[in-house]
């Protein structure tokens, strides 16, 4: 089986900041459209049905705080801890693709958070996988 395409943007992502351990781009179709080297095919697949899960629930979930609140508030990133401090961050792209990053115990989630959100605002599905 064919592994899906590498992009050389979350290869440096995970190499450049210290703590990012990996990292995923899915489609507004939810199909994994490249990732960091080191996730295999199969893991990436199922990366890529709980990144359809979650924002969902996120999207639907700033919907409601925008219910509450005095206006609306698009769906930014979502933070998920673990009990060993280990991170899943994601990131929604304006065209409605998705970012994640695993983060160590000690990695800076507002370096991860910034360098996401810049990828995402510079049309990351424009990069080329390699």
């Amino acid at each position: 089986m064919k592994p899906h395409p590498h992009l050389p943007v979350l290869r440096d992502l995970v190499t450049d900041i210290p703590g990012a351990v990996a990292a995923i781009h899915v489609s507004p179709e939810g199909l994994v459209a490249g990732t960091s080297p080191g996730i295999a095919r199969d893991e990436a697949d199922k990366w890529a049905a709980v990144m359809a899960a979650l924002g969902a629930v996120s999207a639907r979930s700033v919907g409601i705080v925008g219910a509450h609140t005095s206006g609306e508030c698009p769906w930014g990133h979502s933070v998920i801890e673990d009990q060993y401090g280990q991170t899943l961050t994601l990131v929604g792209a304006p065209d409605q693709s998705m970012l994640a990053v695993v983060g160590a115990k000690d990695a800076d989630l507002g370096k991860i958070v910034g360098r996401m959100i810049e990828l995402a605002d510079q049309a990351l599905t424009a990069a080329a996988p390699v």
